[in-house]
């Protein structure tokens, strides 16, 4: 998949560069004549020359020559003789070159490579004053995300997820953000926590686990529009062991970014609040329930300035000499990340590449050329009770050819207590309920993976069992995770949920008469759940009903099985397709 990512964005530059500059490649436009030019065609406005160069074809041989110039942009006119060539394909994309010769994303999905469910291994302990978790799977490194890039001129937004990225090429502000150049995505994995104990918790989550954060506006699901805002999690009041308050913090969000936090070896500290959403005003911000815990985050997003440009680029002085990187060096250069001065000696290959105002590098000499990349998330070291959260020991080990295919191993590391009170006090001998999550490749939203709710106990008998190490404490040393014997592993099964929101699962949908299809193929998707009497009730569990796996063909408590979610989640609305829609 990344190696078709990779493809995708060699073609998307070979699109830009040929829109921009091959009016220049007449020559090769002469070869369109031999149908050779009417490829190099389609670069921009010479691409039409190009077509017209298909009128030369087998006459004008020679004025393949005129192509090349063509390449001095002064034969337009020869691309016209060209406009029989069929490089009416790449005249689409000179048509792109128009405007500034940016292309529609061309999106690369993994349906049928990777399958419906990720493996995912847990170990956890636990010392006298500190938590430490370790999760295993296999993706991709997903260690970029969001960029600036030089264009004809310009400056423009590169990078976002796969749902944005069809939003754009549709034009429906109503399926996800506009302008979306390319899919590039971190790779994330969280850790849900729900505390029983406390008084605003989240009740039954150990039935419903995370289904109970999701709804059919939440983002990227059918009911959601660009009013709703992107933080689409929240908690409803009905599910309040004490009936709360709006806003009230009810889950602890364990969340480790492969791009937004892991260079400078952190995690980013959030928490789901309860909402009552009928009387919530939705203007499109962020107004929705996942949150950032109190203080700084470890990162932030830089624009572009009044001028158009950005506010930032690379200190030379610490990326030898580079103010940017080459968007055609994308995968390979180091310089994909950057940090303000707080976080330089951050993390794990520390010092980090620099930040250096974009006003002080021209004067130093810096003039953009087209292709010229600097990262859009400045990584910085946090405060407060959002950089609550390590991520030291965490490391990629790659498994594939090119080095983009392998094995995630994340550590988190947080004080048992913070005493923050938006994190879950965890307590030696105490149970907690959680869930976990990873978002690989360019998907997100509905097309993560999850767990069915769990248990991790500090001494208890959870399903996960946190080894005791108390008479140490600290963050150091790690735990050996290696040493199984002393740090048991625990398989999970993760699966991807769809549009399995918890009005679906509770019956509303069936109730209120909603349909949504799946625009790919026009069918309905189901919104009769079988099993919803007993969600409303909280009766029965998710797992009471539904396996995970499809091999898995035992018997749930309740005497039956309803289906593996393995196998439900094509039935769902189409995982990794359009949005359904009313």
């Amino acid at each position: 998949m990344c190696r078709a990512l990779r493809l995708a964005f060699i073609f998307l530059m070979s699109s830009f560069m040929l829109t921009a500059c091959e009016g220049t490649e007449g020559p090769a436009g002469a070869a369109g004549a031999d149908g050779l030019d009417g490829t190099d065609g389609t670069d921009g406005e010479d691409g039409e020359d190009g077509l017209d160069g298909a009128d030369g074809v087998g006459t004008d041989g020679d004025d393949g020559l005129d192509g090349e110039d063509g390449e001095d942009g002064v034969d337009g006119e020869d691309g016209e003789d060209g406009e029989d060539g069929e490089d009416g394909e790449d005249g689409e994309d000179g048509e792109d070159g128009e405007d500034f010769g940016l292309p529609t994303p061309t999106l690369e999905g993994h349906n049928g490579d990777h399958g419906r469910i990720l493996p995912y291994d847990v170990q956890a302990a636990f010392n006298d004053d500190t938590m430490f978790w370790r999760v295993t799977y296999r993706g991709n490194e997903g260690k970029r995300h969001q960029y600036l890039r030089y264009m004809g001129g310009q400056w423009f937004k590169e990078g976002g997820d796969r749902r944005d990225a069809q939003a754009s090429i549709d034009g429906d502000t109503d399926q996800g953000d506009q302008g979306l150049l390319t899919t590039i995505y971190e790779q994330r994995t969280s850790i849900m926590v729900n505390d029983p104990s406390r008084d605003a918790s989240l009740d039954e989550f150990d039935k419903f686990g995370c289904y109970q954060t999701c709804h059919d506006d939440s983002r990227h699901m059918p009911e959601w529009n660009e009013a709703n805002g992107h933080d689409g999690k929240w908690v409803s009041p009905d599910h309040v062991t004490d009936g709360g308050a709006s806003g009230d913090k009810i889950l602890d969000l364990w969340h480790w970014r492969g791009a937004r936090s892991n260079p400078i070896a952190m995690a980013d500290d959030q928490y789901i609040k309860m909402l009552d959403w009928d009387n919530v005003a939705r203007t499109g911000s962020d107004d929705g329930g996942r949150k950032g815990d109190a203080g700084q985050s470890v990162f932030r997003n830089q624009g572009l300035d009044v001028n158009g440009n950005p506010e930032m680029l690379l200190d030379p002085a610490t990326t030898w000499g580079n103010w940017v990187f080459d968007w055609d060096e994308f995968w390979e250069t180091p310089w994909y990340y950057m940090v303000d001065d707080t976080a330089e000696l951050m993390g794990h290959t520390a010092p980090n590449p620099a930040q250096m105002p974009y006003d002080e590098a021209v004067l130093m000499g810096y003039v953009p050329q087209d292709g010229d990349t600097v990262p859009r998330r400045i990584l910085r070291a946090g405060d407060g009770s959002r950089a609550d959260i390590t991520a030291f020991g965490t490391e990629f080990v790659p498994q594939s050819p090119d080095g983009e295919l392998g094995v995630w191993k994340v550590q988190m590391q947080r004080l048992l207590d913070t005493g923050n009170d938006d994190d879950v006090a965890m307590v030696a001998g105490s149970t907690y309920e959680v869930g976990f999550e990873v978002h690989l490749w360019e998907y997100t939203t509905r097309d993560h993976y999850i767990s069915f709710p769990m248990t991790v106990s500090l001494g208890g008998g959870g399903d996960v069992e946190a080894t005791d190490l108390t008479g140490n404490g600290g963050s150091y040393p790690l735990p050996d995770w290696d040493d199984l014997e002393q740090f048991p592993m625990t398989r999970v099964q993760l699966f991807q949920p769809g549009i399995n929101s918890w009005e679906f699962l509770s019956g509303v949908n069936e109730a209120e008469g909603k349909v949504f299809n799946d625009p790919v193929t026009g069918a309905v998707v189901d919104q009769v759940h079988g099993g919803a009497g007993a969600v409303a009730a909280g009766t029965s569990a998710c797992s009471d009903c539904h396996t995970i796996l499809a091999s898995d063909t035992s018997t749930p408590p309740n005497g039956f099985n309803a289906g593996s979610m393995e196998e439900l989640s094509d039935d769902r609305g189409g995982v990794w397709t359009d949005t359904p829609t009313d």
